[in-house]
């Protein structure tokens, strides 16, 4: 029996952010981070697979900054995965949430997970599972074209929700109306657009070489990949590429676009509870 989630709103360290809460708080905390597409919010990419995952476990699924219900604060000189690792770690310990928590994160939200598995020091975690979340390298040839504008208008953020799921599925009108209804929320486009608005030549700096996903190394926490096969976001090859730092991490490669999460959760379910129930 699927059950039914609240939206909630916690003062978290130095920001205001929008939640949903299910489950029963006896159960295992589970921590779901959204992606970072126009409109992100929790409900728009997890609303699919929370009351069912609600059903075993503790699940908190917040807006992240600039995203949702939460402030739309942006850091410009900055990656943009700190902020909202801090963010993660003063949400859970404004709910009192002592213990290492499972983490499924989409996109952004996986790529975020994984970057906080690397820290070792934003919040207690007890396993991974990235949907189409690389850590930030290995982008396909759609993602720098296609995803950092916006017109503000529905029918160009059709040509977005297309990108991330199946243009026939039959969820593909409700996610439209959901990611709209957040991506015209005051300060959201603002707050997206800041981190890609291009400097003048003579601002431009030659950037470190990232060197992920050394940072990995030598964790031996379990972590769950999960690819889509049409994904033209990132590069096929991203799980492999992200396994030389965590060699034993499961990888599984599904029928779908970039979010399988969003319009696909009878394939991603079983897998998340197959890997969460193995250890």
């Amino acid at each position: 029996m699927a059950l039914a989630w609240e939206e909630k709103w916690v003062e978290a360290g130095l920001f205001r952010t929008r939640y949903l809460e299910a489950g029963s708080r006896a159960a295992p905390p589970l921590l779901l981070l959204h992606d970072g597409a126009w409109g992100g919010s929790s409900s728009v990419t997890w609303t699919n697979l929370l009351p069912q995952l609600a059903q075993h476990y503790h699940v908190l699924a917040p807006d992240m900054l600039g995203f949702g219900g939460t402030d739309k604060v942006v850091y410009v000189d900055r990656a943009q995965y700190a902020p909202r690792m801090k963010q993660m770690a003063w949400f859970l310990q404004a709910l009192n949430i002592t213990e290492p928590v499972h983490v499924i994160g989409n996109s952004f939200g996986g790529s975020l997970a994984l970057k906080a598995l690397a820290d070792g020091k934003a919040f207690g975690i007890l396993s991974v599972v990235s949907i189409c979340g690389t850590g930030g390298a290995w982008k396909g040839d759609a993602s720098p074209r296609e995803l950092p504008h916006w017109d503000g208008t529905e029918k160009d953020l059709r040509r977005i929700v297309e990108l991330l799921i199946d243009a026939d599925s039959p969820v593909f009108e409700a996610q439209l109306a959901e990611r709209l209804r957040w991506a015209s929320d005051p300060g959201h486009y603002r707050a997206v657009k800041a981190v890609s608005v291009p400097l003048p030549p003579s601002l431009i700096r030659e950037r470190r070489v990232d060197e992920w996903p050394k940072a990995l190394e030598g964790i031996t926490t379990p972590v769950m990949l999960i690819a889509g096969k049409r994904d033209v976001l990132l590069q096929p090859y991203w799980p492999e590429r992200v396994r030389a730092g965590v060699p034993h991490a499961r990888v599984e490669v599904l029928d779908s676009r970039h979010s399988p999460n969003i319009d696909r959760p009878d394939l991603v379910l079983p897998l998340l509870l197959d890997f969460l129930n193995s250890f």
